[in-house]
């Protein structure tokens, strides 16, 4: 099953619903890229993997989750 990565920065009020939308099975690897809002709690909380990106940027998390994957198939949302 694919890995899916996530990246964050300040997404809490959506990162639940996200999260529930994801296919049993997968793992959701959520790259906290240094919310303020709880994301990462959350993100702990509803299962996900957390990686977390002190550089801040889409293409930093993309690249932390990539480096974080374990499987072959990996995707990444788009920002």
């Amino acid at each position: 099953m694919p890995d899916v990565i996530l990246p964050v920065l300040n997404e809490a009020a959506a990162l639940p619903t996200v999260l529930a939308s994801i296919p049993a099975g997968w793992t959701a690897i959520v790259v906290d890229n240094g919310s303020t809002d709880g994301s990462a709690e959350l993100a702990r909380e509803g299962g996900a993997r957390l990686v977390h990106e002190p550089q801040r940027g889409f293409g930093a998390a993309c690249y932390a989750g990539l480096m974080a994957a374990t499987t072959e198939i990996v995707a990444c949302t788009p920002p």
